[in-house]
């Protein structure tokens, strides 16, 4: 239970279980910081960092609840061939192209989503 197990660890002020949490999962502390400086205009925020971690604590309990394996090759691979095709659509289509952002971040949870529950 990730969800909740994180809130008396941050008032009793454990660091190093946020430290290992981290460590643990270095594929999706990488994703959701490159996700954030890439959708903030090439700028790191912290707080983006935070609402893009608590959008996601939902999922977490879920995924762990059925042991999912991420193979990060076939995810990476899979997530750029279509970030490019998603994005050469957006760029051609007039009405579209103000809302890049927007579309590749719903692309982005939709693409943990379905990797996750093992679609692909």
């Amino acid at each position: 239970m990730l969800s909740v197990e994180w809130i008396p660890r941050l008032i009793s002020l454990d660091l190093m279980w946020f430290i290992e949490l981290a460590m643990d999962n270095l594929l999706w502390v990488f994703l959701f910081v490159s996700v954030i400086f890439v959708y903030n205009n090439m700028k790191f925020s912290f707080r983006n960092f935070i609402i893009v971690l608590f959008a996601i604590f939902p999922f977490v309990d879920f995924f762990a609840s059925i042991n999912i394996i991420i193979l990060v090759g076939g995810f990476l691979f899979v997530y750029y061939i279509c970030e490019v095709m998603i994005l050469t659509f957006t760029e051609t289509v007039p009405s579209l192209q103000g809302k890049i952002p927007f579309i590749l971040t719903l692309y982005f949870f939709v693409m943990i989503v379905l990797y996750s529950m093992g679609v692909f």
